[in-house]
């Protein structure tokens, strides 16, 4: 899960506590804090609030599983509802009624009038519980906002992780008002003036947030982040019930243990195998189903043909192809691009052919396959067994050697495979530990670390400059220059860029225009690159030329060199367009 949305449930269970129908839920929290024979009577009843939170909301979100709804209609129809929970938040006449019908419904919860003394652990706890489902329509668009986020992420686990955060955000304050008395009632009280202003930010956010996950601006951005960076992922992937490196697929996901039997697999079962939805078209296959590759293993490799992560995956996933192919194995490749220019059919061919890659593969140009996997990275592997059923998932590089044996267990457990091969050794996995420099975007939609004195110009050209000095991870242009969002187009002879990187390996995404590509000279620390440092596809006398829109190896330092360096290259015609900076 996203930490940010962790972030904002927490936040915005705190901002429920501003709402004015708080008051009819507070007169049980004083009247234990004012009680000496039950000391803990608060905690249990606030205890009570949090479950009722919790599983509301978290059943709530799974609720599409069982009508059978697919993950693109349920995150679509999520989305909209939560744009109009937004608006509610921006004018509260939308939804202001609903506070006026809780105080009535508080009076009639059964406890809610007995003396403290009447009420032990377990019926404050139920108390708790009863008056947080009473209190949760007039949490209204604050708490459906959440209900909402949840549903987004879809599966029950990071439900459940959302709403936790939520219902702590809301219950810490209320905790703090039990034992705490009426001082502090008063003093919270006057926080209450902040609430509509609170609101109004939320409600903007809220709408901004709808905007980012319509343009899966929310995905672009987690495909950069390495997936150990997220250590909630570890926790929610437990109370899932899987294997620390494996994740249920959105609301597909169904949790079990496979059937017993004698090769049967250890590896659990995460949900069902979702249909390829929307696809622009197939390459080296017809049109596959879910149907069709039941009586196989299937390995779904989500991946887009500039992405360095996927080209240094690739090796192992068309080895694992040519491998198992003969024995029930499948791989079908589902390109979902990044960039506009990797929806076009002939450069993704291009692509296939380079990478020796010979299973099926979908053109998945409108993101509906990536939509029904509830997918949000590359590269992402999805392995099935021969029964359609979801048995692991793996995001990003590494654990080369745990999925083919995870593969050859399935294999087994189907009675497919003939004979049990070695496991391929993997090469030397990257350091990134090691690595410094951030893969930084060109054009102005993602772009950072911009350092030109001249400020960009958004979709006109525009002479730049390079500054004397770069500090670490920062960039520059030199010469005429159109930027667009995506790129950086040159528009005048003798332009170029340069970048402060520190890191082994350097890569840029470009695409050349004309018959004969763009002609390019690449220096490292203002002098050619020398023969032991030069990328693979920098030719003798440290030049290039750029044609196809693809990513272009052009530095490659020794592995024990860490020091920072200038890159710089020189264009000699226009036409060139850059995209991004990836680094290795």
């Amino acid at each position: 899960m996203n930490p940010t949305l962790e972030i904002l449930a927490i936040a915005a269970g705190a901002l429920t506590v501003l709402s004015p129908c708080i008051l009819p839920i507070l007169p049980a929290l004083l009247s234990a804090s004012a009680s000496n024979d039950f000391r803990h009577r608060p905690f249990w009843i606030v205890l009570g609030l949090a479950i009722s939170f919790t599983l509301f909301g978290a059943v709530f979100a799974v609720f599409g599983t069982f009508l059978g709804l697919s993950n693109a209609a349920l995150r679509y129809a999520a989305m909209a509802i939560l744009l109009f929970f937004g608006f509610s938040l921006l004018w509260p006449r939308l939804w202001e009624r609903v506070g006026t019908r809780v105080g009535a419904l508080a009076q009639k919860v059964p406890g809610a009038g007995r003396p403290p003394a009447e009420q032990g652990r377990g019926g404050a706890l139920l108390l708790g519980t009863s008056l947080g489902l009473v209190w949760a329509p007039c949490a209204g668009p604050i708490l459906g906002i959440i209900i909402t986020l949840a549903a987004v992420q879809g599966a029950f686990g990071r439900s459940l992780l959302l709403m936790s955060g939520y219902s702590l955000g809301a219950v810490l304050p209320m905790l703090v008002i039990g034992y705490g008395g009426r001082r502090l009632y008063r003093k919270i009280l006057t926080l209450g003036k902040w609430g509509e202003l609170s609101h109004r930010v939320l409600g903007v956010v809220t709408i901004a947030t709808v905007v980012a996950l319509f343009f899966n601006l929310d995905t672009l951005f987690l495909s950069r982040v390495p997936a150990r960076l997220f250590p909630a992922g570890t926790l929610e992937k437990k109370l899932a019930g899987a294997d620390p490196r494996t994740l249920a697929a959105g609301a597909n996901a169904a949790p079990g243990v496979a059937e017993a039997s004698t090769d049967a697999s250890s590896l659990p079962v995460l949900g069902k195998m979702p249909e390829f939805a929307n696809v622009a078209t197939w390459l080296n296959s017809p049109p596959l189903t879910s149907a069709s590759l039941r009586g196989k293993v299937v390995l779904v490799d989500f991946w887009t043909y500039s992405c360095i992560n996927c080209i240094r995956t690739l090796p192992y996933v068309t080895r694992w192809y040519d491998k198992y192919r003969d024995q029930g194995f499948v791989v079908v490749g589902v390109h979902t691009p990044e960039f506009t220019f990797e929806k076009d059919e002939g450069n993704v061919k291009k692509a296939i052919a380079r990478h020796g890659i010979h299973y099926p593969v979908a053109l998945d140009n409108f993101y509906g396959t990536w939509g029904a996997y509830n997918n949000n990275v590359w590269p992402a592997h999805y392995l099935f067994d021969a029964q359609g059923r979801l048995r692991e998932v793996h995001f990003g590089e590494g654990e080369y050697e745990e999925t083919e044996r995870s593969i050859q267990s399935l294999l087994r457990e189907a009675k497919l495979i003939h004979a049990v091969r070695d496991i391929d050794p993997p090469a030397a996995n990257v350091a990134f530990s090691r690595i410094d420099s951030p893969e930084t975007y060109v054009g102005y939609g993602r772009a950072r670390n911009f350092s030109s004195p001249e400020a960009p110009a958004h979709d006109r050209t525009r002479n730049y400059t390079t500054p004397g000095t770069l500090g670490l991870n920062e960039w520059a242009l030199r010469g005429a220059w159109k930027i667009t969002r995506e790129a950086a187009v040159l528009a005048a002879p003798g332009g170029g860029v340069r970048f402060h990187f520190k890191a082994r390996q350097l890569n840029l995404v470009m695409r050349g225009e004309g018959n004969r590509g763009v002609k390019a000279r690449v220096l490292l620390d203002g002098k050619p690159v020398p023969p032991d440092r030069r990328g693979t596809d920098v030719g003798p006398d440290g030049r290039l030329t750029v044609g196809d829109s693809r990513l272009y190896d052009l530095v490659d330092l020794s592995a024990k060199d860490r020091g920072g360096h200038v890159f710089e290259i020189d264009f000699e015609e226009p036409g060139v367009a850059l995209y991004s900076f990836t680094f290795g």
